[in-house]
């Protein structure tokens, strides 16, 4: 059992008392426990109040706690070429993702569309995935040596099948462009 301190955010999920009973000269180890998982926290004091023996006099009173982790969120504003949106359409369209989610398949679930007519297509997954990044570059994974000899001449280029999002479990905003060859005109 790890020994840490509570910290925000934490709940108690059960709460042990340890107790010593004496008959004559045999002692009797007795664990009495009281379950409060989620509940409120009225209810986790009124599960306390309510709880068998006298808490006052024991020797030892062990909570059990239970962590919830919220995973981090990045929120990324995706614009698209006002060439292929239809007129009164906006071109930006502003999705949420959680870290540790490849950028590419967070994309295209989110319907996101990357067909740029004019695009290569990537080695590495045959679609059209290259990505300019404008703000939040550090919230992407770094660049493997493959595709910083792919993406040389353009630095604020990724491919977004080989992106990660929210690197080191950090949350924030990015800011992208897709269909890249389709920004000439605008």
């Amino acid at each position: 059992v790890a020994k840490a301190g509570i910290i925000p955010g934490d709940s108690i999920a059960k709460v042990t008392v340890t107790s010593v009973e004496r008959n004559g000269i045999v002692e009797e180890v007795i664990q009495r426990e009281q379950e409060c998982e989620c509940r409120d926290f009225d209810a986790t004091i009124e599960a306390l109040s309510v709880f068998p023996g006298d808490i006052e006099d024991a020797p030892q009173l062990i909570l059990g706690i239970k962590r919830l982790r919220r995973w981090p969120k990045i929120q990324m504003i995706v614009e698209y070429p006002k060439s292929q949106c239809a007129p009164g359409v906006s071109n930006i369209k502003e999705i949420e993702l959680f870290a540790g989610e490849n950028l590419q398949r967070a994309m295209l679930n989110r319907g996101i569309v990357m067909d740029d007519p004019e695009g290569g297509k990537c080695d590495f997954c045959g679609n059209k995935c290259v990505v300019s990044v404008s703000r939040g570059m550090t919230l992407l994974n770094p660049r493997s040596l493959t595709e910083e000899k792919l993406m040389k001449n353009n630095p604020t280029a990724r491919l977004a099948c080989k992106a990660v999002v929210g690197y080191n479990m950090q949350e924030g905003d990015v800011r992208l462009r897709v269909n890249l060859n389709q920004w000439k005109d605008n």
